[in-house]
């Protein structure tokens, strides 16, 4: 090997293992997304959004690969995230949602710079790269959840909502991952309107960055196709 072989940096890839773990984190999402609607009028369905919400984060996890310092990072991170997602859930007038939100954005964007990466360095277009691409638009969709609760949690009323019998006051639990992925797919039913300027500006960088996003995966994606054709011509 020549010292300019050493010297390149070798792509990053999927273990079997992480590409087992990567569809788990990808069920684990549609899971969330699936029920989320359904927990509203529960008995106890904060605390069901809660377990989804934890199993979310926690196989978020093993999916990131063999890369141990990225593990950790993403260990520092959900620890945090889930033990305060819980603390708040039982003692919600002692713990904020600001205490677990800031890590909880951190995490989703840990998970998304490394999926971004694994697509970007893809040598062809194979199960794991679409699961990636799949898993990265649902997180980020999830990122801008954490953001808008954040945002609603410093700065009440930063949004008006009228979702119909049973209106809420503020934004929270299923209306902002609602808000999120309709804004992240460019889908607006005016059912929930940002007021602050803040809030304006986190919605108008969530839909760039969904414009963005799908404007890279694609082409990303053609390349590889035209450049594995061309190889076996």
């Amino acid at each position: 090997m020549t010292e300019l072989d050493s010297q390149v940096e070798p792509e990053p890839s999927m273990s079997s293992a992480a590409r087992y773990s990567a569809a788990l984190f990808l069920a684990a999402m549609l899971a969330l997304l699936c029920i989320s609607p359904l927990l509203e009028h529960l008995a106890h369905g904060n605390v069901v959004e809660s377990l989804l919400l934890t199993a979310v984060l926690l196989s978020a996890i093993p999916a990131l690969g063999g890369d141990h310092r990225t593990i950790a990072i993403a260990c520092l991170l959900a620890i945090p995230t889930v033990a305060g997602k819980w603390m708040h859930q039982f003692l919600p007038a002692i713990i904020p949602n600001s205490f677990y939100l800031v890590t909880a954005i951190a995490f989703a964007m840990l998970i998304i710079a490394h999926h971004l990466r694994f697509i970007l360095w893809a040598p062809v277009v194979d199960a794991q790269v679409l699961c990636a691409g799949v898993s990265t638009f649902l997180m980020m969709g999830l990122l801008w959840t954490f953001a808008y609760l954040l945002l609603e949690s410093v700065a009440p009323d930063s949004f008006t909502i009228q979702m119909g019998p049973g209106d809420i006051s503020n934004l929270k639990g299923f209306p902002a991952l609602y808000y999120s992925f309709t804004t992240l797919t460019g889908v607006s039913f005016n059912e929930i309107v940002p007021v602050s300027n803040a809030a304006r500006m986190l919605t108008l960088t969530e839909a760039m960055a969904s414009l963005f996003y799908f404007a890279m995966l694609i082409s990303r994606l053609v390349a590889l196709h035209a450049a594995h054709a061309e190889t076996r011509r």
